[in-house]
């Protein structure tokens, strides 16, 4: 076998086998990004999940002011009564608690507590937060957004001294939602992309990326908005999917924090790696079956020159 024809017979070896090897090797690869994205999506639904329980149970054991507003002793107090319980409030607490204030029936503020003058008082009659609570004659509240300082929420409480009774006062409760933060900091770390609680409105509360810090109030991302929206009108309490926004696939799971309109999210960019070993584990099986394949065509070969030329030229 003269020299063109050995180099011929290899290529055409390897050919023939690389052929399949590649198709095959294609939906291996493609398989294999299918599998990271249902186990990462996975993932996130339990991380979102248990960020959503921690929360709710944060909320509940430190921002339900409802268990002391609602008291005998509260309601049937004076207002030197009631200002002396709120001050023990901040005292207790002032990582959480920052301001209480006691609202008239019209919205205005009567009594105040915790920073500021308290000849300080502002009327929030106008206030869709006050005008939600009085007509509901239930609990509304909402996320303040300052520039220096972690977010509020803010609640207002009807304070309702019987069943059937139309509130006559309501408790206004500012309290840093910093401790929400932390949490988002220290799972945040894990993530792979960006971890964090959106309010009803879709704006960031706290997030592992830190933009809630450098512009408060900026709202989420478009995705995860577009996932949330989805899992509310369908009545889910959680929703994991892939979307895709301006070209670009991304992961996005939801879970909304009980008892709230708030939701923890974490979304992640899928054109990008989400399993480094598994990756290249598949690189390796597919680049050591193309060294093998080259390696048997030049086998392939040597076997011809040793069982069929012999035959040929006898």
């Amino acid at each position: 076998m003269n020299g063109n024809n050995k180099y011929k017979f290899m290529a055409l070896t390897a050919f023939i086998f690389l052929l399949p090897f590649i198709i095959l090797s294609r939906h291996f690869v493609s398989g294999n990004k299918e599998l990271e994205k249902r186990d990462t999506l996975a993932y996130m639904e339990l991380r979102t999940r248990t960020v959503a329980n921690i929360a709710a149970d944060l909320l509940t054991l430190n921002y339900d002011v409802s268990r002391f507003s609602s008291s005998a002793g509260f309601i049937n107090a004076s207002g030197e009564g009631r200002k002396k319980i709120l001050e023990g409030r901040i005292n207790e607490n002032p990582s959480i608690y920052s301001e209480f204030s006691i609202l008239n029936a019209s919205g205005k503020e009567v009594l105040k507590t915790g920073p500021g003058s308290s000849k300080d008082l502002k009327d929030y009659s106008k206030t869709e937060l006050f005008l939600s609570a009085a007509a509901g004659q239930e609990p509304s509240g909402a996320v303040e957004y300052g520039q220096y300082t972690p977010p509020a929420l803010v609640l207002v409480e009807p304070l309702i001294k019987g069943r059937g009774v139309k509130a006559e006062t309501f408790l206004l409760a500012r309290m840093s939602l910093a401790y929400l933060g932390e949490i988002v900091r220290v799972i945040g770390r894990n993530s792979s992309g960006n971890l964090g609680f959106m309010d009803a409105g879709g704006q960031l509360i706290n997030d592992s990326l830190g933009r809630a810090i450098m512009n408060p109030g900026i709202k989420a991302p478009a995705e995860v908005r577009r996932v949330a929206a989805h899992a509310a009108a369908k009545g889910m309490e959680d929703f994991r999917s892939e979307v895709s926004f301006k070209g670009r696939p991304y992961l996005v799971s939801v879970a909304n924090i009980t008892g709230t309109r708030w939701w923890v999210f974490e979304v992640v960019d899928a054109s990008r790696s989400l399993g480094y070993s598994s990756e290249v584990w598949v690189k390796r099986v597919v680049l050591t079956g193309i060294l093998l394949i080259l390696i048997f065509s030049f086998i392939s070969y040597r076997l011809a020159l040793l069982w069929l030329v012999p035959k040929i030229e006898g």
